[in-house]
């Protein structure tokens, strides 16, 4: 997955973040259609998942309470929802290293296209017009 300008909402920490997220994603497909996805491969990737979620979702958060976005409700339960189904996939006894990068690359996939391309989106309209008024 190539990063696209049309990835980028004008928050640069945002930005920048979204883009670490990519390279994540990235390195996640590599692993999974090479067939190298293991134990190791998906903890790498799900350590960095569990970061990404702790950052940013947290600076997303102060954001929206600081300055009155009026979807933080419904947006910090997406993260939840997202946190809950992470920690689903690393609970999954029944699924091998390879199978648990299989099920989180999808998921990022459709986190990326989903949430991040709408509703952070938004959010980051919202902060920049916010902060420019």
């Amino acid at each position: 997955m190539e990063w696209k300008e049309e990835f980028q909402h004008g928050l640069i920490w945002q930005d920048f973040q979204h883009h670490q997220l990519i390279d994540n994603i990235n390195a996640l497909i590599n692993s999974v259609t090479s067939g190298d996805s293991d134990d190791k491969s998906f903890r790498k990737a799900a350590l960095f998942t569990i970061q990404y979620c702790s950052g940013h979702f947290k600076i997303e958060e102060e954001y929206m309470k600081k300055h009155g976005y009026s979807l933080t409700e419904s947006h910090i339960e997406q993260h939840n929802l997202f946190i809950d189904d992470f920690k689903k996939i690393i609970s999954d006894n029944n699924l091998n290293g390879a199978q648990k990068s299989s099920v989180l690359l999808n998921k990022l996939l459709t986190w990326f296209k989903d949430h991040i391309l709408t509703d952070d989106k938004l959010f980051a309209n919202f902060i920049l017009r916010h902060e420019i008024e």
